[in-house]
């Protein structure tokens, strides 16, 4: 079995920080565009059914 040096880890850390940080950027731009979408009333009465409910009582 080969022994992996402290060059290998480093590269390997490297890379997945990358992917790591490429995956958050990716989930804060869907939380944004989703966050930013739901001001549209159009879009938020087709993607909600709260608002329709909010001062009926059940």
């Amino acid at each position: 079995m080969a022994k992996r040096s402290t060059k290998d880890y480093a590269a390997i850390s490297d890379q997945v920080t990358r992917v790591l940080k490429i995956i958050l950027i990716a989930l804060l731009a869907a939380v944004l565009v989703s966050q930013l979408a739901l001001q549209i009333p159009a879009v938020r009465l087709w993607v909600t059914g709260v608002d329709r409910l909010e001062g009926t009582p059940f």
